[in-house]
């Protein structure tokens, strides 16, 4: 082989290198959290008269794999959740979330929802809607 073909292979060697490199950086870096909640507490609130606020805890294996697999079908960090996701309204539902984790961490979203308690596609909704009856379950 002629040594500029080599020279054009070991290039092309080192860049497909750095390459599969930082696909699989990027692909392990984003790995998500939210596989590690080990308790949900919970409280909901809205500015009706008589409206249940009680805070609920649950360590539930079920009901902590309902909420991942919403905070994952939405790609959601729930360590950082963006809040602007939240609809955009006055009187709406109001679930505050604290989530913990197996390493003691905790993480708090709070999640407005324009109070139709029904899952529309959304992360917000969703949440609303799986809480809601969660508390309906808690409360009866």
């Amino acid at each position: 082989m002629r040594p500029q073909a080599r020279l054009i292979v070991a290039v092309a060697a080192v860049v497909i290198t750095a390459l599969v490199v930082l696909i699989v950086a990027t692909t392990v870096g984003s790995r998500s959290t939210v596989t590690s909640i080990t308790d949900i507490t919970y409280s909901q609130s809205k500015s009706v008269k008589g409206f249940s606020g009680s805070s609920h805890e649950t360590s539930d294996a079920s009901r902590i794999a309902a909420f991942t697999a919403i905070a994952s079908k939405y790609r959601i960090d729930v360590t950082r959740f963006d809040e602007t996701l939240n609809d955009v309204c006055t009187g709406g539902l109001i679930t505050d979330i604290t989530l913990g984790f197996a390493d003691a961490k905790t993480a708090t979203l709070r999640v407005y929802d324009c109070g139709r308690t029904v899952a529309r596609g959304t992360f917000v909704s969703d949440t609303s809607a799986l809480f809601t009856r969660w508390r309906a379950q808690d409360d009866g």
